[in-house]
């Protein structure tokens, strides 16, 4: 197997530790950074710059042993890494994908046809994730000190708004809760 490695990044962190990670992987031969203020990057790099169909990407701010990822890769399904605490905090569809999603490009297809308003930009991967099915491994994870900055998305005050806007407009949609 052969993997895409994207990673959105505002470009305010040192990303070289997570590109020397990613490409101890002999999975991995083909990584962009992409730089921006929104998520919403990883969808746009996995489409337009990826050089294969399976696509890995995390945030800016961990180091996660994709091995796990690796393993149990399945066709059509984001697999993604978490730790026990944030799982718990996903506990209907949605799942986070920061810590690293592995999933097959087309999946991305389901992003297609909805407005690209500041909402989207800033929740598209809670509409990804709820709108695909996914399953969730738990491997070694290192949290960088700069996931925990002040202009981090979760961080912010309209996170929660913004989270359960994002959901109801699922909701409308597609008739799928969260």
């Amino acid at each position: 197997m052969r993997i895409s490695a994207v990673i959105p990044t505002r470009g305010d962190v040192d990303v070289q530790p997570i590109v020397d990670h990613l490409k101890s992987y002999s999975q991995i031969d083909d990584v962009w950074i992409f730089k921006g203020d929104t998520p919403f990057n990883r969808y746009i790099g996995a489409r337009t710059l990826s050089a294969h169909p399976t696509i890995f990407t995390q945030d800016d701010d961990c180091i996660t042993d994709i091995g796990p990822l690796i393993e149990a890769y399945e066709c059509g399904v984001i697999v993604n890494a978490m730790t026990p605490e944030h799982a718990a905090q996903y506990p209907g569809r949605q799942t986070l994908l920061g810590f690293g999603a592995m999933f097959d490009r087309s999946l991305i297809d389901v992003l297609d046809g909805w407005e690209h308003d500041a909402l989207f930009m800033r929740e598209s991967d809670r509409v990804f994730a709820t709108l695909n099915p996914h399953k969730s491994v738990f491997p070694k994870i290192k949290i960088l000190p700069h996931a925990f900055a002040d202009n981090r998305l979760y961080r912010q005050s309209d996170h929660i708004p913004a989270r359960d806007a994002i959901n109801q407009r699922i909701f409308e949609r597609t008739g799928i809760r969260a």
